[in-house]
């Protein structure tokens, strides 16, 4: 997926997140396109739904099922600092990805010539290496392992092959199995 449309698909979904009430009933996915509309995302009903569902995988959001239409909302276990006046950006680019003091996974994945460019400007952890591949690169750091790497990881698109942990590895490929069959299937 070329850089553009990844960066245009993560800003909606931030906007959409923004947008999100922290209790139940929730608020609606037609409510939701309204509301991207008015801060400049013209996006469709079924596209709002997709990407629900999609962040319902890496972030604490909940749907109520209790009536129809469906209300998405936050958990009531989500950390308070994922609403509200939080700038991605300034997370992601600061010690969201760090390891804490003993802690931490060595990721081995294989990535893009573009992300390695990025990699180069904002490594993922003060250990990164970068090695050139025949196709793309590899790149080895050591990062926290929670949700803040499996979102950033996700947000990458095809630009990133988990190698390992391979638990890791099985986990990603099969949040996007699941998410790529939903395409499938209108």
């Amino acid at each position: 997926m070329p850089f553009a449309t990844t960066r245009a698909t993560l800003s909606r979904q931030w906007a959409l997140l923004r947008q999100l009430p922290s209790r139940s009933p929730g608020i609606t996915s037609a409510e939701l396109v309204w509301r991207l509309r008015d801060v400049g995302f013209n996006v469709s009903k079924r596209t709002v739904e997709r990407d629900l569902n999609e962040l319902s995988l890496i972030f604490p959001l909940e749907r109520n099922d209790k009536s129809i239409p469906f209300g998405w909302h936050w958990s009531s276990t989500a950390v308070g600092e994922l609403r509200g006046n939080f700038d991605l950006l300034t997370y992601l680019r600061g010690d969201a990805l760090q390891p804490a003091q003993g802690e931490g996974v060595e990721l081995v994945a294989r990535i893009s010539d573009t992300l390695a460019r990025q990699l180069r400007e904002t490594p993922l952890s003060t250990d990164m290496q970068l090695t050139a591949q025949e196709h793309g690169h590899r790149v080895r750091a050591t990062v926290s392992d929670g949700w803040p790497l499996r979102w950033w990881l996700l947000s990458q698109g095809d630009g990133v092959v988990v190698e390992q942990p391979e638990g890791l590895r099985e986990e990603i490929g099969k949040m996007l199995s699941n998410a790529a069959a939903q395409y499938q299937n209108p």
